[in-house]
């Protein structure tokens, strides 16, 4: 069981007998799935919020590093995926991910063909595709500090998400962060045509290295020709995408 202070936030389906309260009970999220009791955070922050109180929920944490550095992945495939969800229509294999940003918030970011809706309270953009949410406030005190009620809507299967409260002691969970966006994978399990040996490091949040990475690729043959290409490492999932000449 994970300390509350290495606790990042808790996925709630939004009502028992849903698909998302199914996917709580998978074989593949046994790693992550804790009672809706185990924590007195998390059971503060449900009866008001849910009518139908679902007995597990996915609990994300600094001590149970995602299978690839820096983003907890959420889909189909129980290979790649940190948060695996039931085989649907519209669901991709890897739909979404949950990451932080510069300012170290919670963000959930789609990468599907179907999209993600994120609600706040009530109110939600509908399906969108490749766009990024703001999930926490960070050390600002920002948006959505003031939102009751963030679910996440992936085709249909709705999830409640709960966010740890840090603001005690910032400056240990901005360390916690950074140390997080670094850590090595605890599994093999990537997806095919990923080689780890030839991962570049993702860059810490708070330092310097900039987070596009340049990479040099030469084609074979009797001229070899050379072409730069530019390596997103906060989206390490995303392809590179060759630089203009």
């Amino acid at each position: 069981m994970s300390s509350p202070s290495n606790v990042i936030a808790w996925l709630v389906p939004t009502a028992r007998g849903s698909f998302a309260d199914k996917a709580t009970h998978l074989l593949s999220n046994n790693f992550r799935a804790v009672p809706t009791a185990s924590s007195p955070i998390l059971a503060s922050r449900l009866p008001n919020l849910i009518s139908s109180k679902p007995a597990k929920a996915i609990q994300l944490s600094f001590d149970k590093a995602p299978k690839r550095p820096g983003s907890f992945i959420i889909g189909s495939d129980p290979v790649t995926c940190d948060v695996v969800l039931p085989t649907l229509p519209g669901i991709a294999s890897q739909h979404c991910a949950l990451s932080f940003d510069a300012e170290a918030r919670l963000v959930l970011n789609d990468f599907s063909e179907c999209g993600t809706q994120v609600w706040y309270d009530w109110e939600s953009n509908g399906d969108q595709t490749d766009y990024t949410w703001i999930l926490s406030s960070g050390y600002s005190h920002g948006f959505p500090n003031t939102v009751q009620r963030i679910t996440i809507d992936i085709q249909g299967l709705r999830f409640q998400i709960i966010v740890n409260e840090h603001a005690a002691d910032w400056d240990a969970y901005r360390e916690k962060v950074d140390a997080f966006l670094q850590q090595p994978a605890w599994t093999d399990g990537l997806s095919v045509g990923w080689d780890r040996t030839s991962l570049a490091p993702v860059a810490p949040l708070f330092s310097s290295v900039p987070l596009f990475q340049h990479i040099f690729v030469k084609q074979l043959g009797d001229e070899p020709v050379g072409e730069v290409y530019l390596w997103n490492l906060a989206k390490p999932w995303e392809p590179m995408v060759r630089a203009a000449a």
